[in-house]
C-alpha cells in the first residue's frame, strides 16, 4: 500500500530531517557550492538518499530555507498562544531579525540556484513573504488592541522595518537597531 505524499516513513523522515540540517550548515558555511556529496554524508546517508528526497541542489536550498520559514511560522503561532501581546511580537520580531542576519548566505544560496527569469520574483519567495505577513498580521493586530504598539503601523511596513533593521550594520548590531526600531513603534502618551 502507497502511502499519502504528505505522509512519510518514520526512517524517510529522519531522513529528510539530517538532509535539511546538513545541508543548512553546509550552505551557511559554503555558499551555493556546498558540497551534495559532504551534506549526504554528514546526514549519515548515501547520495542516494538525498537525490530522492531532493533532486536538484535547488530543490534542496528551496526546502532548507522553506523549513526555517516554517520554523519562523511556528514561533508566531507559540508565542501568541502563550505571552502578553506586545512581548508576543518582540519576540516574534527578535526571531526574525536572528532569521535575516543568520540567513543571508542562504537566501543568496537560493538566489543563485534560482533557475527563472532574473526580472521576476521566484514564486517560493512570493510565498515565503505572504506567510510571514499572515503569520505577523494576527501578532501585530493583538500588540496594537493592547495599546503596546502604534496604531498607524500596518504589517508590510512592520515587516520592511525589520528586514531594513537586519541588514543594517552587521549582525552583531541588528539587536541593537531592533530596539531602536521598538521604541519608534511604541504609542508615546497624548
Amino acid at each position: 500500500m502507497a502511502s499519502q505524499p504528505s505522509r512519510r516513513r518514520a526512517d524517510a523522515q529522519r531522513n529528510r530531517e539530517r538532509l535539511l540540517a546538513a545541508a543548512e550548515a553546509a550552505l551557511n558555511a559554503d555558499g551555493v557550492n556546498a558540497s551534495l556529496d559532504d551534506i549526504a554524508k554528514a546526514a549519515g546517508v548515501g547520495n542516494a538518499t538525498l537525490y530522492r528526497h531532493f533532486p536538484t541542489r535547488e530543490k534542496l536550498i528551496e526546502a532548507v530555507y522553506d523549513h526555517r520559514i516554517r520554523a519562523l511560522c511556528d514561533a508566531a503561532g507559540e508565542l501568541a498562544a502563550s505571552g502578553e501581546a506586545g512581548e508576543a511580537l518582540v519576540d516574534w520580531l527578535r526571531a526574525v531579525v536572528c532569521h535575516i542576519t543568520q540567513s543571508q548566505v542562504l537566501g543568496d544560496a537560493f538566489m543563485a540556484a534560482y533557475e527563472g527569469p532574473a526580472d521576476v520574483e521566484p514564486p517560493q519567495i512570493i510565498a515565503w513573504h505572504r506567510a510571514l505577513r499572515e503569520v505577523a498580521a494576527p501578532l501585530l493586530g493583538a500588540a496594537q488592541a493592547a495599546g503596546a504598539v502604534r496604531p498607524d503601523l500596518d504589517v508590510v511596513e512592520l515587516l520592511a522595518l525589520t528586514t531594513a533593521v537586519a541588514r543594517a550594520g552587521n549582525p552583531a548590531q541588528a539587536g541593537h537597531f531592533l530596539g531602536f526600531l521598538l521604541e519608534g513603534i511604541v504609542p508615546r502618551p497624548g
